[in-house]
């Protein structure tokens, strides 16, 4: 069985530019997630505008455009820090990836010939 190493041994290569990344990508799921159930809010204000008694058809439609302008702008920031996230994750999983391959064709050519006669290289 192949010798693994710890997770976070992973961590250890990362530039500074990989740091900004995780942690600004991090910083921008937790606010996706912390956004996403501030909609089941604004949704219960759509029911509550429908089941007051004497509710006017003006009244209601007033209250749906401001809920319709809160329902978008969360939608938006929710789009923008989903992003960010994804985006920010998959940089920073192609700059390791990246990373791993050249530390992994380095250690390669440092092997002598007699290392590739013994082990099969793939």
């Amino acid at each position: 069985m192949p010798r693994t190493i710890p997770f976070t041994k992973y961590y250890s290569f990362l530039s500074g530019c990989d740091y900004f990344l995780l942690i600004f990508g991090t910083l921008a799921a937790v606010l996706a997630g912390g956004i996403l159930p501030s909609i089941s809010l604004v949704m219960g204000h759509v029911a509550s505008a429908f089941t007051e008694g004497g509710s006017s058809a003006g009244n209601i439609m007033g209250t749906m455009s401001t809920i319709a302008v809160i329902v978008m702008m969360i939608a938006t920031l929710l789009f923008i820090f989903s992003y960010i996230f994804y985006a920010f994750y998959q940089h920073l999983a192609e700059n390791i990836c990246l990373d791993l391959r050249k530390r992994y064709i380095a250690a390669l050519m440092h092997q002598e010939v007699g290392y590739f006669e013994m082990n099969k290289v793939e």
